[in-house]
């Protein structure tokens, strides 16, 4: 039987959630797993008995180095069969109603499919808050189709909640970043940026968890000029396909780059190759720092 869906998923040292994962996941005849786990310590996991190898159609990948998600899904991707490719972080898990939308959107001729999630603490199953910007941007996209499209296309810049294409990925060689955190904005706008047809389907299919161990809890200075890196990318992306956005998370790290310049030196000569790499001009840079650095100005004097 042909394969419409693969599930890639990423793995690190989390084998009862990602037990927790493949359980969600409805057993059908056209939909295959594939796992990467991305060199695990095994003293965490059971590789004698790893999560999901006793199911049908699962392929379990082992890195012989840790690589991150970006180079496990890049990995995974073109091993896929399915006509569909869905990706899952392994400390989530899908919600009730996934398998039906899996029947109703099979022979969809869209090219990507986008749903919503709710999202809870991974220990306590209380709700917090990680999914109410993805519950915005549907609202948005039930008031006004059209001005609603493009917040999903180049906003919703997560992986998962989106069921994409294979043939779409091959098609323009769409791949993830490298990078330590938000790895997955790269994707998720290229999709959105060379999709031909999108469809959306309101419903919490998908559960986001918090645990205060995850990466993108975490802060330090590799992954503080990654966040710079992908944001300041992402910003050339939007002004180059959808000028009349805005990224806050952009300008706040310029404002913070623009500080460097008299507080921290060496820092701020980091944060400004990077900003050049992105595609911005001199011109641009210098204008920025001139105005956050007004603003900061007029703030301090009360104007």
């Amino acid at each position: 039987m042909e394969l419409n869906f693969t599930i890639i998923i990423p793995h690190f040292n989390t084998p009862a959630l990602l037990l927790r994962l493949i359980k969600s996941v409805p057993e059908r005849n056209d939909l295959e797993l594939i796992i990467v786990d991305d060199n695990s310590d095994p003293t965490v996991v059971d590789f004698d008995n790893f999560p999901g190898a006793d199911r049908k159609q699962v392929t379990i990948i082992r890195n012989s180095e840790n690589h991150g998600p970006g180079y496990s899904r890049n990995f995974a991707i073109p091993q896929a069969k399915g006509k569909w490719i869905i990706f899952a972080d392994a400390d989530d898990y899908f919600n009730e109603g996934f398998d039906a939308f899996l029947s109703q959107f099979a022979n969809s001729d869209a090219d990507v499919v986008y749903f919503s999630a709710n999202s809870v603490d991974s220990d306590t199953l209380k709700p917090s808050n990680r999914a109410d910007h993805i519950h915005e941007y549907m609202r948005l996209y039930d008031i006004d189709k059209k001005q609603g499209e493009p917040i999903l296309r180049y906003k919703f810049s997560e992986t998962v909640c989106k069921m994409v294409k294979r043939e779409l990925i091959n098609k323009y060689s769409i791949v993830f970043d490298s990078t330590l955190i938000h790895e997955d904005v790269r994707f998720a706008c290229s999709v959105g940026r060379y999709a031909k047809k999108i469809e959306v389907a309101n419903q919490e299919l998908y559960c986001i968890t918090s645990r205060e161990n995850s990466v993108s809890r975490k802060m330090s200075m590799d992954i503080y000029l990654d966040e710079l890196r992908v944001f300041s990318r992402w910003k050339k992306f939007l002004l180059e396909v959808y000028p009349s956005f805005d990224l806050p998370k952009f300008d706040y790290r310029f404002y913070n780059f623009s500080r460097h310049l008299y507080k921290d030196n060496k820092l701020f000569r980091k944060e400004y190759k990077i900003i050049r790499e992105a595609g911005f001009g001199r011109w641009f840079v210098v204008k920025n720092i001139i105005k956050y650095l007004w603003k900061s100005v007029g703030y301090k004097l009360g104007v």
